[in-house]
């Protein structure tokens, strides 16, 4: 094996060590290298995204991620409390991105998301969106949680 390649191996071990523990889902926006055109910002204005982070922000929603040392994770989404969405699978990071399984035929979460950072308290995630020419991203920022006691 190729000393790059043990390279690439020992970070991406390391990124998935620090990945272990809970994350808060903080806010999603969003990155383009230009100004878009007005019809794409209203399209983003009023996605699915602006509606989570104005829940976020008001603490009527909560998205949690808890990323264990075993590969597996669990997410749930709450709305005033009531659980309104969950997943389990198992995760993976290669080569800087993030990758998921559901137990279920849902669609993983996390699929080829790009690491951006990950620190011990930020994590945030990149995924392109729309046409690949527009070079619009999705970012998503959690903030690590305390660990919950037994």
């Amino acid at each position: 094996m190729a000393v790059s390649s043990l390279l690439l191996l020992a970070v991406s071990a390391r990124a998935q060590t620090s990945l272990v523990g809970r994350w808060a889902l903080q806010q999603i926006a969003f990155e383009a290298p230009s100004t878009l055109p007005d019809s794409l910002q209203e399209q983003l204005f009023h996605s699915p995204a602006a509606d989570t982070n104005i829940g976020i922000t008001n603490g009527e929603l909560t998205l949690v991620v808890e990323f264990l040392p075993d590969s597996t994770y669990t997410y749930a989404t709450t709305r005033r409390g009531q659980l309104v969405h969950s997943e389990k699978g198992t995760y993976r990071i290669r080569r800087g991105l993030l990758y998921s399984q559901t137990s279920t035929n849902d669609e993983p979460l996390f699929d080829g998301q790009s690491i951006v950072e990950l620190t011990r308290r930020k994590l945030l995630l990149q995924s392109p969106i729309m046409q690949p020419e527009l070079q619009v991203f999705e970012q998503v920022l959690y903030t690590r949680l305390p660990a919950l006691r037994k």
